[in-house]
């Protein structure tokens, strides 16, 4: 009686493994995968393929790109290849031959798109005329704009009839993110150094994707002394240094705050504390221009400082001193 049992019992066990041994496997055992996930235009790609269920050491992979094959072998897991010009797309193929006989496939078409990104300082200060970029302050706001470039069927496709997944330092906007939403403003965090900003684009079938990503640092504001001309007005191609000689009648001395917040100096948010040879001056009006007189007959030199604040943020604060002759 044991041994017949004994007997039952290996057959069940064998039938149940010879099962599963050879059991059939699907094209969705097998994952094909690309990187990077969105390629641009001839760009250099590499297609991976994974599986849990599948040895793919053993099996016999061949790969095929736009129809035409081009690479096999035992164990050619990875393949790598070139992208077509922008708008055209190529299809991706790879054959698995398992070691059990079993042949399975998997086809990815792919379409070359790209999205470029630009960003400002969104309400950081420069003085007019300034030809140069407002640079990031802590604390500051920033607009980062998307602009695609995705060709389908019907030809280039409208930044507006596309949609867009922002990412901010790896975590989802979803507020800022959806369909036609192509820009992003944010205020970063005292704690932050830099933020690397993500966007997707997506046409409507999802088909055409473009990603980028850019990283934005941090910087420090800073102040500079011009010299406010009675005739040519404010001399900003040339800013004031230490031994700036003050004229008998007088002179105005402007400080221009680059890349503070908020854009508008006269706003309550800027506070400027002016001091002459480190005692403190009745804040001007406006109250980054400073009209000084030596008295008359007096010579010898003093030392202005101003100490530009904006009292909503923790890290916006500079202060700059000259030292003037008369």
């Amino acid at each position: 009686m044991i041994n017949r049992y004994s007997i039952i019992a290996f057959i069940l066990i064998f039938t149940f493994f010879g099962f599963f041994t050879n059991a059939q496997v699907r094209n969705t055992d097998i994952i094909l995968s690309i990187s990077p996930e969105y390629p641009t235009p001839n760009q250099n790609v590499t297609a991976t393929l994974g599986s849990h269920t599948v040895d793919l050491d053993k099996a016999n992979i061949t790969w095929s790109a736009g129809n035409q094959q081009m690479n096999s072998g035992i164990g050619k897991k990875s393949f790598s290849f070139k992208m077509e010009n922008l708008g055209t797309p190529l299809t991706l193929s790879a054959t698995i031959d398992t070691i059990d006989g079993q042949s399975l496939s998997k086809t990815m078409t792919i379409t070359g798109a790209d999205v470029d990104i630009l960003w400002e300082a969104y309400d950081a200060y420069t003085p007019p005329f300034y030809k140069g970029k407002a640079l990031a302050p802590s604390q500051g706001m920033f607009k980062i704009v998307a602009i695609p470039n995705l060709i389908n069927q019907s030809g280039k496709v409208n930044i507006n009839n596309l949609s867009y997944a922002w990412m901010k330092d790896g975590k989802v906007q979803s507020d800022s993110s959806g369909w036609g939403k192509n820009s992003f403003i944010f205020q970063n965090s005292y704690l932050d150094k830099n933020n690397v900003i993500k966007v997707t684009a997506s046409d409507i079938t999802g088909g055409i994707n473009a990603s980028r990503k850019i990283t934005i640092l941090t910087s420090n504001p800073k102040i500079l002394f011009y010299k406010n001309d009675p005739t040519l007005g404010i001399r900003w191609e040339e800013s004031l240094k230490d031994g700036f000689t003050i004229d008998t009648n007088g002179e105005t001395i402007v400080a221009e705050p680059y890349f503070f917040s908020p854009k508008n100096i006269n706003s309550s948010n800027l506070t400027f504390d002016w001091s002459l040879n480190g005692g403190g001056i009745q804040t001007p009006d406006p109250k980054n221009v400073l009209s000084i007189k030596p008295d008359s007959g007096q010579t010898g030199s003093a030392m202005i400082k101003v100490v530009i604040n904006n009292v909503n943020t923790l890290f916006q604060s500079m202060e700059k001193q000259i030292q003037v002759s008369f």
